[in-house]
């Protein structure tokens, strides 16, 4: 009696989709931290073991239900991502933060956050917006809730997000900005359904040692506050 063959693989468990990285990829992206998140995971762990062990329909099942399960974690909001910048940290910039979640989809952003006040809080919402006009993003409205500056002080305020304003207009976005007395919270959300909260707000960087020093410029390379920063993901986003 001859041996049997062995099963051949399902074209959807070929090597080139990479099946066995799905369970790292959940650990970087901050998945499995509630138990939904966690089931998932056990699921896709034993999909693995299954296609290891050659047991390629069975391991197909897992595979499926697994992602069911994420795709549903997404749907119900439940995404949490965290990343700690330690104090003196650099390849923090805006950019390196946040596109990933930038993408076409992104017209609308609302910025909360009280100290969009001095001089290098204004030059930090700038290089902000200047992020959000680049491409892939299509952004079209911007708000910004900060508070309102004291004394003179009030002024350069006014008068640095005019200036931005009036140069966001002529790129066709429209900077809506409100002031509270009471705000505290530091958050950024897309229409798309990210939410970013960083501890600092935007302004985590750390002063220049000089106006020509590396990071002046390139904030991959400016130094760092210690923040947190947690992610999330919400299937709407609500209006300030």
């Amino acid at each position: 009696m001859t041996a049997s063959r062995k099963r051949s693989r399902p074209a959807s468990l070929q090597p080139g989709l990479r099946w066995r990285k799905i369970p790292g990829i959940m650990a970087k992206s901050g998945l499995g931290q509630d138990p939904q998140s966690t089931a998932a995971a056990t699921v896709l762990k034993r999909a693995v073991e299954l296609d290891s062990e050659s047991r390629y329909p069975q391991a197909l099942v897992c595979y499926q239900e697994g992602i069911d399960l994420l795709l549903q974690v997404l749907k119900d909001g439940k995404y949490h991502k965290q990343i700690k910048i330690e104090e003196n940290a650099t390849g923090f910039s805006y950019e390196s933060l946040f596109r990933e979640y930038l993408n076409e989809t992104v017209t609308e952003v609302w910025i909360e956050d009280p100290y969009i006040r001095h001089t290098h809080q204004l030059y930090n919402f700038l290089r902000f917006c200047e992020m959000l006009i680049k491409r892939p993003c299509k952004v079209k409205t911007i708000h910004l809730l900060t508070s309102l500056d004291e004394g003179t002080e009030q002024v350069q305020q006014s008068r640095g997000l005019q200036e931005i304003e009036e140069s966001l207009r002529s790129h066709g976005v429209l900077l809506e900005v409100r002031y509270s007395s009471s705000i505290h919270d530091r958050e950024i959300r897309f229409n798309n359904g990210w939410m970013i909260k960083i501890g600092r707000g935007l302004d985590y960087f750390k002063k220049p040692q000089s106006r020509f020093s590396l990071g002046y410029c390139d904030f991959d390379l400016r130094p760092c506050h210690e923040t947190t920063v947690d992610i999330f993901h919400k299937k709407h986003t609500k209006n300030i």
